[in-house]
């Protein structure tokens, strides 16, 4: 099979209507990118409240971004091993278990291994989801629009975290 014919073969269980399916992988991609900037601006706060010294912000800054990209690759390895649609579910769990865990924290320790979860889960989620996309849209023009749409959405994310996590750390603990 051809490069063409494989782009153009609709794969079994593809759908007909990619924008839900796009608009919930857009989602995830969101929430990924959000998460990871979301600390910035609530950072001093947290070293108030937590007694915090400036090594452990630093580590408790990078501890998401560390576990993302150091995993990353394993990621990949696990969505081409078990198929997008697993390596996203396991990822996504993950995500919002460590999530959760970082709403509910009691002390620094479980907010660092919580941003450490948060990361694990997107190294597990973002390939998949990318792994997922082909499906989604097969004719490679669309996949095209597709992967540009991404890109944006990740400076959104990242733009949003900044933002929102200003207003909301101004309005809540």
């Amino acid at each position: 099979m051809t490069v063409t014919q494989r782009w153009n073969a609709t794969p079994a269980g593809a759908s007909t209507a990619p924008g839900p399916a796009f608009a919930l992988l857009g989602i995830v991609q969101l929430s990924l990118i959000f998460a990871l900037t979301s600390l910035t601006v609530p950072l001093p706060r947290i070293g108030r409240e937590f007694s915090l010294d400036r090594g452990d912000l630093i580590l408790l800054s990078a501890a998401y971004g560390l576990a993302f990209s150091g995993l990353l690759l394993f990621g990949g390895r696990v969505a081409d091993r078990f198929g997008g649609r697993r390596g996203l579910s396991a990822g996504l769990l993950v995500f919002t278990a460590a999530s959760l865990a970082a709403l509910l924290v009691p002390g620094p320790e479980t907010l660092l291994t919580a941003r450490f979860g948060q990361g694990v889960g997107a190294a597990l989620t973002a390939p998949a989801a990318m792994a997922v996309l082909p499906a989604v849209f097969p004719q490679p023009a669309a996949y095209g629009r597709a992967m540009v749409t991404w890109g944006g959405l990740s400076v959104v994310g990242a733009t949003a975290g900044n933002l929102l996590s200003g207003v909301i750390s101004a309005l809540a603990s």
